[in-house]
């Protein structure tokens, strides 16, 4: 399936962003576009190159460790995680704009919700249970700002209960 020319005059605008006033702001959105493209591999590389001149951003590397994900690389996506959480912890968490918009124009996530959300997805996706778990339950600390998050945020620690075999604990988390 092609792209539509829609994502493909984002993409071109976010570039044209970027070469105008190079920012983690722009970067982040160049590397956005790239993914809503399909185009993950190539995306993860523009991630890279931002974060040889903003090494310190948490953000490129919560962005990064996301594709990671979707290639499948969980041990990337973990390491990429797990470096953005011990960079953005001590941060302020804010909302993070989304790609898609809602109809209200209301950001549903936050910097700190989705860097342990992605995080823990990685760990559960290795079968590394036990460390899920605790990266799930700090996300579900960071997801009370919405229900969207919320429900996210407990699904997939409810699924990590049932692979524990704590099924009670599942119980009482969806009460």
């Amino acid at each position: 399936a092609s792209a539509s020319p829609q994502a493909e005059e984002a993409l071109r605008a976010a570039r044209a962003a970027h070469a105008a006033a190079p920012s983690e702001e722009t970067a982040i959105w160049v590397g956005r576009r790239l993914g809503y493209l399909g185009r993950y591999q190539e995306a993860v590389d523009w991630y890279g190159e931002a974060l040889a001149t903003w090494p310190e951003s948490y953000r490129l590397l919560r962005h990064r460790g996301h594709r990671w994900i979707t290639l499948r690389r969980f041990d990337r996506a973990e390491a990429d995680l797990e470096a953005a959480w011990e960079l953005a912890r001590t941060q302020p968490d804010q909302d993070e704009p989304d790609g898609a918009p809602n109809a209200f124009g209301v950001p549903r996530s936050s910097d700190h919700g989705n860097i342990l959300y992605h995080w823990a997805l990685a760990l559960y996706l290795q079968g590394r249970f036990e460390e899920a778990l605790v990266a799930w339950e700090r996300c579900l600390f960071f997801s009370q700002v919405n229900d969207d998050q919320l429900c996210a945020a407990t699904y997939w620690t409810v699924l990590t209960l049932w692979r524990l075999d704590r099924d009670d604990a599942a119980a009482r988390l969806l009460e």
